[in-house]
């Protein structure tokens, strides 16, 4: 697996996983609901905030797309951030608190309009994976790209991704399943590891639950970046629904943490198991008392706790010995206690 410089994190096998907070459009389109997200992320432990960057009119045909409180473009124009001056002001609100600013451009003018905001990377979403123009166009940037790949095929996937190769584009995949919530019947966690063995990227997973069990369960499967719906419940955002709040997410955090600490693949007896191991191990111990100068026998010896005599597995290489001294029961018999 190549690794993947996402600004200042370098991902590969070794390296914390990174962990994103996305706020989408649970601001609201308010400038300082958006700030009251990002100061959150930060708080609870997020590597990068992630927000959305729509230019409406070039996104989509007007009044097609149809949702109970409106048509898309209707919907999406009220809780819109859109403009290079807004998303400048968050990136170096960002900047200010520590965390990385990261946006999803939904069209190549969204695209272009980041390249001017100044962002150090970009992140595709599931509906635009097979928009191949525009994901050409935003690999000409030169800028590393995370591409997330709901609702596809893997030969979609790859068709994406050979023309990714093609302009020669850094890339990291994620895994996604584009339910809102998802079910847990089709999250498929075991397509992290065919993505990472089929296509040698790093490779994380976008996830759409509502609780924090299956990003935590993508961490053992091998993801290295996490993206997680972040909101606060009193703004009352449209993702609300699939999104955790500050102490959810902190928990999801502190989870990860802890268990990417237990990804080792070395079996070996550690430090702090080997006064436990001298106890717990068996080792070779006589049953019945045996004078000196006598043929041992299978039922003169057994096994028993602790641990720091001749270990149980020698324990056939005494029958058939004779004792040079007088052992008494439940002694740990010694290799010069036999001849």
């Amino acid at each position: 697996m190549k690794d993947f410089q996402l600004g200042k994190f370098k991902i590969n096998n070794d390296s914390p996983v990174v962990i994103i907070a996305e706020l989408a459009c649970e601001h609201g389109g308010k400038i300082d609901a958006a700030k009251r997200l990002i100061k959150a992320a930060k708080e609870v432990g997020a590597d990068i905030v992630k927000l959305q960057m729509h230019v409406i009119e070039e996104e989509m045909v007007p009044n097609s797309i149809k949702f109970w409180a409106g048509s898309m473009d209707e919907v999406l124009g009220r809780v819109n951030i859109g403009t290079a001056e807004q998303h400048r002001e968050l990136k170096k609100y960002c900047e200010a608190l520590g965390i990385m600013y990261l946006c999803t451009p939904f069209c190549r003018e969204a695209a272009d309009i980041l390249e001017q905001v100044g962002v150090e990377a970009y992140k595709t979403g599931s509906g635009e994976l097979t928009n191949l123009p525009m994901q050409r166009h935003i690999a000409k940037k030169g800028k590393p790209m995370i591409v997330s790949t709901g609702m596809s095929t893997l030969t979609e996937v790859a068709e994406t991704v050979k023309a990714l190769n093609e302009e020669g584009a850094s890339f990291a995949l994620t895994h996604c399943v584009s339910e809102y919530p998802a079910d847990y019947r089709d999250l498929s966690l075991g397509v992290i590891d065919i993505l990472k063995k089929k296509f040698g990227v790093v490779v994380g997973y976008s996830d759409h639950t509502r609780e924090i069990y299956s990003a935590i369960a993508a961490v053992a499967k091998g993801a290295k970046i996490i993206e997680k719906h972040l909101t606060i419940r009193d703004l009352r955002g449209p993702d609300d629904n699939v999104s955790l709040d500050p102490e959810q997410f902190k928990e999801m955090v502190e989870a990860i943490r802890k268990i990417e600490k237990s990804l080792g693949s070395r079996k070996l007896v550690h430090d702090r198991e080997k006064e436990i191991r001298s106890w717990a191990h068996h080792s070779v111990v006589v049953r019945q008392a045996i004078p000196a100068g006598t043929k041992i026998t299978p039922e003169m010896l057994t096994v028993k706790r602790p641990g720091w005599g001749v270990a149980a597995k020698f324990l056939p290489d005494f029958i058939g010995k004779k004792a040079k001294k007088d052992l008494k029961i439940n002694e740990l018999i010694k290799w010069e206690d036999i001849k």
